[in-house]
């Protein structure tokens, strides 16, 4: 074959390739690679593996079709990022054994740099015609993300359906976005599940149920800001579990003063946001799970150009109550702070764990317990400032001394009690207060003897659960002061299981 007809050949297969795709009305993998990565640095890898034939040619089993799955890297924000991305409009970007081989390829190269994973889903799911062999790719996907599970962070962005298998894959990783209007994330098909049960709240795999349910960090309208808002995230976020270089150029007083925090908190029912945002650096917060129990707040902030990850009570919301859905929120997010050693700051102010039929009936102590262990497994150094109410098993496992906090702060107006202070002042003085001549003045008296002294942060501190009582206009001094305590902090566990 002479030169002529092998530059033919290779310009027809690029054709097929990187040509005009099927028409489907949705944006192509090429396109929202583009949308996601720094203006011209993504890198396409694997482009020309073709879908295997198959013995079912009257479903396109001999077709050899370019495989419907864009993979490469690229940078984001100046630092090396690889990805790969569904295309719906080559086979509807259903999922083959060739995918699966591309994919693969991502997370071998993603490991072997030390770089996070980005997933973008738009898929009508797996090609049916390859068997067993591509459920088979589906376990294998699932593997090694598995196994770089806290060591790159991995993140899933859904764009249109992402069913069965696929949104296994998508729920390991540490984030997941959706796309409000096109993207869904199931396991069983909508269709099916509606012929079996008529009663849901929402939308079938829809974004804002999947929200609702916690199932995604962020519902965002439109693809471009959807890519925007992640590429945001994943400048917080370190590229792997040993990196300690990320510096996100945000210039801020590391000395100034919070003086409207003072005020915000005179407020039963303040926004712990507004609290948050005071201390951060340029008042910046990235808020992830916003729809999924308010009660609790999750998020990023930097402070003193450092990330931290921020795990508050929200006041405003049933007072801050801990709920099991709070507790598994809070506990996710703790999770891929320690796997990436990035700093926890606890912000507590609830008034205690919630008390209803439905709490009980959903795990309760299950869900309290993995937000314990995520706090007293964590090695990443850890900051609590108690605001207001921390009374009983709500102090214990927001963070407190005794689950390894490092620096636990208080304000002056904090209450921090074994119970709160009417049941303990019922408990312990009941007798007394039923034989005085005026049992009511007797309650008062005795209850305010225990809001001012008992459940004063004094108390706390004078055995040594408080390291130190602070203005509320000195927080973001001495949270960034312990910071820079803790920048060289390390922990020495017992190791688990038996290696030789």
């Amino acid at each position: 074959m002479d030169l002529q007809k092998r530059l033919e050949f290779v310009s027809e297969t690029q054709n097929k390739i990187f040509g005009a795709p099927e028409p489907s009305g949705k944006k192509t993998a090429r396109e929202r690679l583009a949308m996601l990565f720094d203006e011209g640095t993504f890198v396409e890898t694997g482009a020309y593996i073709k879908k295997r034939p198959n013995e079912f040619p009257e479903a396109g089993g001999t077709s050899g079709k370019y495989e419907g799955i864009v993979a490469g890297y690229g940078s984001i924000g100046g630092r090396l990022v690889f990805a790969y991305s569904q295309d719906f409009s080559k086979m509807s970007g259903a999922l083959s054994e060739a995918g699966v081989k591309k994919i693969l390829s991502v997370y071998s190269m993603a490991e072997k740099n030390g770089a996070p994973v980005v997933s973008i889903f738009d898929s009508s799911g797996a090609d049916v015609t390859e068997g067993i062999d591509v459920l088979s790719g589906y376990g294998a996907i699932i593997s090694k993300a598995t196994i770089l599970s806290g060591i790159v962070p991995q993140y899933s962005a859904i764009c249109g359906t992402c069913g069965g298998g696929a949104a296994i894959i998508a729920s390991i990783s540490d984030f997941v976005f959706i796309e409000k209007a096109n993207g869904k994330i199931f396991i069983a098909p909508p269709f099916v599940v509606k012929s079996l049960e008529e009663c849901f709240d929402g939308e079938i795999g829809g974004a804002e149920l999947a929200a609702k349910l916690g199932q995604c960090a962020k519902v965002i309208k439109g693809e471009e800001a959807l890519f925007a808002s992640l590429c945001t995230l994943i400048e917080y976020v370190p590229s792997n579990n040993f990196d300690e270089n990320v510096y996100l150029g945000i210039e801020d007083d590391a000395n100034r003063l919070c003086e409207g925090l003072s005020d915000l908190i005179q407020s039963e029912n303040y926004d712990i946001r507004k609290l948050i945002a005071e201390i951060a650096d340029n008042h910046g917060f990235f808020e992830l799970y916003e729809s999924y129990c308010p009660n609790m707040v999750c998020g990023f902030v930097s402070m003193a150009n450092m990330t931290v990850g921020v795990v508050a009570n929200q006041p405003s919301e049933s007072g801050g109550a801990i709920c099991p859905g709070a507790c598994d929120k809070a506990a996710r997010f703790i999770y891929v702070c320690d796997h990436f050693n990035i700093p926890i700051l606890t912000l507590v102010d609830t008034k205690g764990m919630a008390v209803s039929k439905e709490a009980e009936n959903s795990q309760f102590a299950l869900y309290a317990a993995k937000l314990a262990f995520a706090y007293a497994s964590a090695s990443a150094p850890k900051i609590t400032l108690n605001i207001g109410g921390a009374i009983g098993s709500a102090y214990t496992i927001m963070g407190s001394k005794g689950l390894g906090a490092d620096i636990v702060l208080a304000y002056p107006a904090a209450q921090i009690s074994i119970l709160a202070p009417d049941t303990a002042v019922e408990l312990l003085y009941g007798e007394q207060i039923a034989k005085d001549p005026e049992p009511a003045k007797k309650r008062e008296e005795l209850l305010a003897i225990w809001e001012i002294e008992k459940s004063s942060p004094v108390e706390a501190a004078s055995g040594g659960a408080i390291d130190n009582i602070i203005e509320p206009s000195q927080t973001r001094q001495l949270v960034i002061s312990a910071l820079y305590l803790l920048q060289s902090k390390r922990e020495i566990r017992p190791v688990r299981g038996y290696k030789a």
